[in-house]
């Protein structure tokens, strides 16, 4: 679940390791870069985090924030191509 934390999207992720959570921050760079819209991304070796708003929108979360956050989640239920 997504929460708002300091008007913006925020979502924290949990892998086993930092060779998963980079091969998720690889993804997740994918569709940001598709629908021309980046987050801010933290990484602490196995933790992910993603803070998501419209910075030409005075910082707020829009329309366009949601639509990259559900993105991003179903960047979890697809499997990764081998």
């Amino acid at each position: 679940m997504w929460n708002t934390v300091d008007g913006k999207l925020y979502k924290e992720f949990n892998f086993k390791n930092f060779a998963e959570a980079f091969s998720f921050l690889t993804r997740v760079a994918l569709i940001a870069e598709r629908v021309n819209h980046h987050p801010e991304i933290r990484i602490d070796y196995s933790k992910v985090e993603i803070f998501i708003c419209t910075h030409d929108e005075e910082n707020t979360i829009t329309e366009k924030d949601k639509h990259l956050a559900e993105k991003i989640d179903q960047v979890l239920k697809s499997p990764v191509a081998a």
